[in-house]
């Protein structure tokens, strides 16, 4: 895999390929962005760039082929020390930066890094996960960053400097990845061979926000069937009726054992009912006669189902798109509500009545 591989993150690679040319590479980076655009790929890439020993490193281009290179693709390099956190844990246990109480300072990241390496050029740590640091843990790197060894650098992933101390972040120089592009998350998809014919992967692209690992988790079948329900709901005007709320509850509540994700299902939902809205609002007005066609059958979309929405309407085009829009904002104030830890069993059946009610005009803003 080279560098044109990982698709998106020019800026990052300049900076780093001017500071190698300078030999100027800072001993600790701290890699800020959404989760699932690359940036753990991108720093794997940097470590092979740096271990190289086919390579000069000042234009950090492996060369591939060198054991070092193989080393670092099969994770196995000496020098190449790694954690992150469990796939049943919530937070990154200490155990991982010093050891178990056994054997404290005798093992971990912390005391690893310290070492002389082992092929006589440098170490690289990365620490992915590092939103999920717990105290123990933030305060064991902050000594090693205070006095970080002269032939190693640590590179830390997370998504916000806000979710680190104060004291790490001013210790790091931040490196910022932005969101992918949705052509960019549909060629890595592509290339990875995703999709089914049930979920196209062009419509998982678009759902991505961004973010290949989002693409895959509300491009899932489960989801794609729930989208398609929330749909239909919608442009029958009863996206309240009861056996559908619960439905729909259940399924937020099962997405993820993790509140976060849980929380980003519902923003995802209210995204597709503002599309549905917001098409209700086009094609009121501008109406696309190339818009139906056979698809429609298997795939509806969510401008075929505002179409439906419109033509089934007792409501002239203009009382309708006001609806839409009273819509949009009851939406976005739902969004708001679950980006504010705000209890969903709550909130989630009042947006949807009150949807209900807006489409009856019975809705009266507070």
């Amino acid at each position: 895999m080279s560098w044109n591989d990982i698709l998106g993150h020019q800026r990052p690679l300049e900076l780093f390929r001017r500071a190698a040319k300078r030999g100027r590479l800072a001993s600790t980076y701290f890699f800020v962005g959404p989760h699932g655009i690359g940036k753990k790929k991108f720093a794997l890439k940097l470590a092979q760039s740096l271990l190289c020993e086919g390579s000069d490193t000042s234009q950090l281009e492996p060369c591939q082929s060198c054991p070092a290179c193989q080393q670092v693709a099969a994770l196995t390099h000496p020098d190449l020390l790694l954690v992150s956190k469990p796939k049943d844990k919530n937070e990154i246990p200490v155990e991982l930066f010093m050891g178990d109480r056994e054997h404290r300072g005798q093992e971990g990241l912390c005391r690893d890094i310290q070492l002389t390496p082992f092929r006589g050029g440098r170490k690289v740590a990365i620490i992915d996960d590092a939103d999920h640091l717990n105290d123990e843990g933030r305060n064991c790197l902050l000594k090693t960053l205070e006095e970080p060894p002269l032939d190693s650098i640590l590179i830390l992933i997370g998504t916000s400097v806000y979710r680190q101390l104060p004291t790490i972040v001013s210790r790091s120089q931040i490196v910022r990845f932005e969101p992918l592009t949705n052509e960019q998350v549909e060629e890595i998809l592509r290339r990875r061979e995703f999709g089914d014919e049930e979920v196209p992967i062009s419509q998982m692209a678009a759902w991505s926000h961004g973010s290949v690992q989002t693409a895959l988790e509300f491009g899932n079948p489960d989801f794609f069937r729930m989208r398609q329900r929330l749909l239909g709901q919608l442009s029958l005007r009863e996206p309240a009726e009861y056996g559908f709320f619960k439905e729909l509850q259940k399924f937020i509540e099962d997405a993820s054992p993790d509140a976060a994700q849980r929380r980003q299902v519902a923003r995802a939902i209210a995204d597709e009912c503002i599309e549905f809205f917001a098409t209700i609002i086009r094609e009121a007005f501008v109406p696309d006669s190339q818009t139906s066609g056979s698809s429609a059958a298997t795939n509806p979309t969510v401008k075929e189902f505002s179409i439906q929405t419109i033509a089934n309407s007792r409501t002239d085009r203009l009382s309708l798109a006001k609806m839409a829009g009273n819509a949009i904002h009851r939406t976005e104030t739902f969004k708001f509500h679950v980006s504010a830890n705000a209890n969903l069993p709550n909130i989630l059946p009042s947006w949807l009545i009150d949807l209900g009610k807006i489409f009856r005009e019975e809705y009266v803003a507070t």
